[in-house]
């Protein structure tokens, strides 16, 4: 399934970032996994808790640290195309807006 967001359009089967339909990032599974699961909420807020349990199938430390560094990984690839952000939301978790 391929769906535009901003500028950029992500290609699901093949993992497949294009940005601005010239560079191409393939990105691991976990960082399609999030960013799916942030497509599928599009601009609504999705708490940490929630994509926790949706993609690591856990809620402890570790597993938010390490979310912490997949939502920093997804916004340098985004980062190309200014229409894109993933805002935090302070003491709740997070929105895609594109």
């Amino acid at each position: 399934m391929s769906l535009q967001i901003g500028k950029s359009t992500y290609v699901s089967e093949q993992r497949t970032l294009f940005i601005k339909n010239k560079e191409k990032i393939k990105l691991t599974p976990r960082e399609a996994a999030l960013f799916e699961f942030l497509l599928e909420h599009k601009n609504d807020i999705v708490t940490r808790e929630a994509v926790l349990q949706e993609i690591w199938a856990k809620t402890d430390y570790f597993a938010g640290r390490s979310m912490d560094v997949y939502i920093n990984r997804l916004r340098n690839h985004l980062k190309q195309d200014d229409s894109i952000t993933i805002h935090s939301i302070r003491s709740l978790g997070y929105r895609l807006e594109g």
